[in-house]
């Protein structure tokens, strides 16, 4: 454990300011929480057919947050896969996949492709979803530099899946709710992202393991006695925050039987991460290369169907995102969204959101076979949580739009939840293991990506081990 630096005491700094417990906050919690639900957003940088929009859910247009039917939230984050690579063919959806012509670094240039039926591409090399990287393949809003960044030749970023690969998600188009604005938390890499899940606000713009001590959705809840769950398949992010939230935190084995057995807590977070081994051989189940996709599908379908046979599914709300693009091509520019001050002065972020990536709503409360078109990002569902549960907003971003722009308040909650035909697997040669031919293939690119990801889980590891949470 790293000793206490000067951001992380200015984030304790913040934390104390904005504990919902401090009497000052306290009064002013209605309020801010109907800003969050009702805010407007900041103008984008939105490219393609249809530019993102100032969207606005007034106070008066909700009903009384403990009405609204939605006593459950179950939050699931799968991995780096992109708008278009994953959903661009949705109908009604401002996706693009086939027709895209990117130039590589040497020049050349190459026209997107179906990837199936290849699931894994071990063959190709993991798309570059660094801060920087990010920044070279959105090219200031053109959207032509996704090939730059990868070996010379390598196709992977415009390669693409369709419906007909990806059953779970075809299900959720004909019957749920595809967000087709929403962007992920900052144009950087996995962990920033997911403490932006957490938190609505990063200390860092880089996959690194050092403690945190930001104000987070858990410290939220408990302020307000609401119920919480925290399930991970691999390595749990929790540990970021220490012990702090071991009490809630556990393995994803005993969701289904929690389920079942009528516990669901208010807010339940599902975090799909595989560890550097398990992604790089493709052996996890949260969709980052090497992954195989159908086991991702399958993966989610198992959610869903655990929840819509429980007993709670009245009250049920289900949010399905991926924490960043992966590098993967999208041809919507991501607009900018506030930092606070401190998360500025910490990192340097300079408030460009992530590029698009899927984002899903199910449960009686959502529309059946829409496509959102309202902006969102990661502050989105946290502004949500704190309109119906209430408590103040977190980090810098009340003003963007909340997920409650989707929902349908005004019908009679509609309870047929269909299954889906999703084959369970597991799939892939030698139970879903792969030589990754394309890192090994070009390590003067990807030796030093590797390397720093490897680094980073081996922290992760290590702190998580020293705050009781296992492997």
């Amino acid at each position: 454990m790293s000793k206490r630096n000067d951001r992380e005491q200015s984030g304790d700094r913040l934390q104390q300011a904005s504990d919902p417990r401090n009497p000052q906050r306290r009064r002013f919690i209605a309020a801010a929480a109907a800003a969050a639900a009702g805010g407007l957003l900041l103008p984008g940088c939105g490219g393609g057919s249809s530019d993102a929009s100032l969207t606005s859910v007034g106070a008066e247009a909700l009903p009384a947050p403990e009405a609204s039917g939605i006593d459950h939230v179950v939050l699931v984050m799968m991995e780096n896969r992109s708008f278009d690579h994953f959903l661009g063919w949705v109908p009604g959806a401002d996706g693009r996949q086939a027709g895209t012509i990117l130039k590589d670094s040497k020049g050349r240039a190459y026209q997107s492709y179906d990837l199936a039926p290849n699931f894994q591409n071990c063959n190709l090399a993991d798309p570059d979803h660094s801060y920087a990287g990010g920044r070279t393949e959105i090219n200031g809003g053109a959207m032509d530099g996704f090939l730059l960044t990868q070996p010379a030749g390598d196709t992977f970023p415009i390669g693409y899946y369709t419906g007909d690969s990806l059953p779970f998600f075809k299900g959720c188009a004909d019957h749920w709710t595809i967000c087709d604005r929403y962007f992920s938390g900052i144009l950087g890499p996995t962990t920033p992202n997911r403490i932006y899940m957490h938190a609505g606000q990063t200390d860092r713009i880089k996959n690194t393991s050092k403690n945190s001590t930001l104000p987070t959705v858990w410290d939220r809840l408990q302020g307000v006695g609401a119920s919480m769950a925290y399930y991970y398949l691999d390595v749990s992010y929790t540990a970021f925050w220490g012990k702090k939230y071991k009490s809630f935190s556990q393995k994803f084995d005993t969701f289904a039987s929690d389920v079942a057995n009528g516990k669901l807590a208010n807010l339940t977070y599902i975090d799909s991460v595989g560890t550097d081994l398990h992604e790089g051989f493709g052996v996890s189940k949260d969709d980052h290369p090497y992954a195989d996709i159908r086991d991702g599908q399958a993966f989610l379908n198992s959610i869903y169907n655990t929840l819509r046979q429980s007993p709670l599914w009245e009250k049920t709300l289900l949010i399905i995102n991926y924490d960043e693009w992966g590098g993967f091509y999208d041809h919507v520019t991501p607009p900018f969204a506030p930092v606070s001050p401190l998360e500025f002065a910490a990192t340097g972020n300079d408030g460009r959101l992530g590029c698009r990536v899927p984002c899903m709503l199910i449960g009686p409360r959502a529309r059946r076979g829409h496509v959102e078109h309202s902006q969102f990002d990661p502050n989105s569902i946290l502004n949500f949580l704190a309109w119906r549960f209430g408590f103040a907003p977190l980090g810098a971003r009340a003003s963007s739009t909340s997920i409650a722009a989707a929902l349908d308040f005004s019908s009679t909650p509609n309870l047929q939840a269909p299954g889906f035909d999703v084959p369970a697997g597991p799939f892939g040669k030698f139970g879903g293991f792969c030589l990754p031919l394309g890192e090994l293939g070009a390590l003067d690119v990807v030796r030093q990506r590797r390397a720093e990801h490897e680094d980073e889980l081996n922290e992760l590891r290590a702190l998580a081990r020293q705050s009781g949470f296992g492997s």
